[in-house]
């Protein structure tokens, strides 16, 4: 019995897990749906396009770990860690400025004098000025600032929040404090004062039950610079559960007393709830639990993406499409919470620390995996309840972009010394060795003094910033330049596989997946990855599994499952 034209398998635009799955309407993982142009397909299941997220890489090195945020400054980035400011440069180029108290994630800011001072809040330990030209000093307004929670700055003033209300200001592009120069946000009683963020011109002190709205007031010292404008009933339930303030983003997204998350645009003061009721159980569940919410934002490809994360899993906001998406990463073969931390742009990149090193990543568009380490694309469908019950699937197609293979891998890296390496090679100093896979051929060209490793030899790994050489013998010191231009045929990515897999039971659990080849690089005389023979269908309408952890881009176009073995145009 033939069911006519094939059916559509709903896939989701916005991950909706549900409570359990077969409440579900679908996930993304790792993934973003995005509409197509007009014009751009014409027949099909789908007018949109389910697109892979963009892949982490390498930036700089360090020898720390658990991090806690960063600002650029000139040209150089603070970059904080557990116990930690480090500077990195636009080279990836690390340096321990010492010790600096605590492990949470911190509020950072910088003001406009000729020599920009940078200050750091670490919520449990207070404040510290970290452009000393040495090690973070303490700083407490010269006696006149009582502990902090947070700082930011505008408008030439640093604004420091206590938790008992108070927000102090200094004088213009200035650590001097007076200690009559400071307010009380009282709106509310029965709230704490948990952070002080500059937006779209004005100050906003969020407290865990309300938002404070204070703008310019032009007010001479010792007067609080700043006057009361208004009253936003939404909170924010965690110091950190806040982004989207940074330069280059502007958008505001933060989690609420309530459990959701709240978007306000520049120019805006309403606030628009834009989190679905998966995601509100999910904080609402962390938060009581007592467990750490931190929130981060980037842009990539034109998208600006807002993240949210606990200790087990993250979710992502797409701002273009108001759609969302879950981040997922991998850690001992299990996929988990997503390993990217906080974000904030510098030297034309969203540098982001990572929760499985002391490394500074960045978001990349061009590199589709996870600084090395396989990253999972994975779409599950909605129940294909249009199907009738107990009739054979007979096929199912899945329409892809085809012909994404990589014939030869394209990493670059950029040779920054060489010295003796074992038995007499050479050895590179380079500034990242993680996409670098046992075998490998480099094309090592434009370095200076060491020119006998100029050529292509195979590569071996010796750590995360050295490479040695196979066949050569150092003979010259190095002087400066290089780059290492990966051209291996990397196997994974040559001919890449997407893992389909059937559920009947509601997406409690899946069958063995069934493997189907995306075409070699420019392959694209097939149009679709098809199965057949499935079985019958289930009771409470099938549900579809689509897995690619090759290295390659992602595009899918849609889905469809029939009872007619014939395979019908597209």
């Amino acid at each position: 019995m033939a069911t006519g034209k094939p059916v559509a398998i709903p896939f989701p635009l916005s991950s909706f897990p549900g409570r359990n799955s077969q409440e579900g309407a679908g996930r993304l993982v790792n993934c973003y749906a995005e509409p197509l142009g007009e014009g751009a397909r014409t027949t099909g299941p789908s007018l949109q396009v389910w697109r892979r997220s963009s892949g982490l890489s390498q930036f700089g090195i360090t020898a720390q770990n658990g991090y806690r945020g960063g600002l650029i400054v000139v040209n150089k980035s603070y970059e904080v860690f557990n116990n930690n400011v480090t500077t990195v440069d636009a080279n990836g180029v690390t340096t321990s400025l010492g010790a600096f108290p605590g492990t949470k994630p911190v509020s950072i800011a910088r003001n406009q004098a000729a020599l920009p001072d940078v200050v750091a809040v670490d919520v449990d330990n207070g404040s510290y000025q970290l452009s000393t030209g040495g090690a973070p000093a303490l700083y407490t307004g010269g006696g006149n600032l009582p502990q902090p929670n947070s700082v930011c700055f505008q408008d030439g003033y640093f604004f420091f929040t206590i938790g008992d209300g108070r927000v102090f200001a200094t004088a213009l592009n200035s650590l001097v404090l007076n200690s009559l120069t400071f307010i009380t946000v009282q709106s509310k009683s029965d709230v704490m004062l948990l952070r002080g963020i500059a937006f779209s011109g004005l100050l906003l002190l969020f407290t865990t039950g309300s938002c404070e709205v204070w703008q310019d007031a032009a007010t001479p010292a010792p007067s609080f610079p700043y006057n009361r404008l208004t009253v936003l009933e939404y909170g924010l339930i965690q110091p950190s559960a806040i982004a989207g303030f940074e330069t280059g983003f502007s958008e505001l997204l933060w989690a609420a007393q309530d459990s959701g998350v709240y978007w306000l645009t520049a120019g805006s003061l309403a606030p628009v709830k834009v989190s679905p009721p998966d995601l509100d159980k999910l904080i609402q569940i962390e938060s009581n639990a007592g467990n750490p919410l931190v929130a981060g934002c980037y842009t990539a490809g034109g998208k600006k993406f807002w993240h949210l994360s606990s200790n087990t899993w993250s979710w992502e906001f797409n701002l273009g499409t108001q759609k969302w998406n879950e981040r997922s990463s991998l850690v001992g073969g299990v996929y988990v919470r997503w390993r990217a931390m906080l974000g904030h742009p510098a030297f034309n990149k969203w540098l982001i620390g990572d929760t499985q090193s002391g490394n500074l990543l960045f978001h990349d568009e061009t590199n589709f995996s996870e600084n090395g380490a396989p990253q999972l694309w994975r779409m599950e469908s909605g129940p294909v309840a249009a199907f009738p019950q107990q009739l054979r699937i007979a096929r199912a197609d899945f329409n892809f972009d085809m012909g994404v293979g990589i014939a030869v891998g394209n990493f670059l890296m950029n040779v920054t010394g060489a010295s003796l390496g074992t038995g007499g090679v050479v050895r590179l100093t380079v500034d990242k060795t993680s996409q670098v896979r046992a075998g490998d051929f480099g094309t090592i060209s434009g370095i200076v003094g060491t020119t006998e490793a100029n050529g292509t030899f195979p590569l071996v790994v010796v750590d995360a910033t050295h490479v040695e050489l196979t066949g050569t013998a150092l003979v010259h010191a190095y002087v400066s330049g290089g780059t290492v231009i990966d051209i291996t045929s990397p196997p994974e990515a040559i001919n890449p596989q997407v893992a389909i897999s059937i559920s009947k039971d509601g997406g409690d659990s899946y069958g063995n997946p069934l493997l189907r080849q995306l075409g070699t690089q420019k392959n694209i005389k097939r149009a679709r990855a098809s199965v057949k023979h499935m079985g019958l269908s289930g009771p409470i309408g099938d549900r579809w599994r689509l897995d690619v952890t090759d290295p390659v881009y992602v595009g899918f176009l849609g889905g469809t499952q029939s009872s007619d073995p014939r395979e019908v145009g597209a």
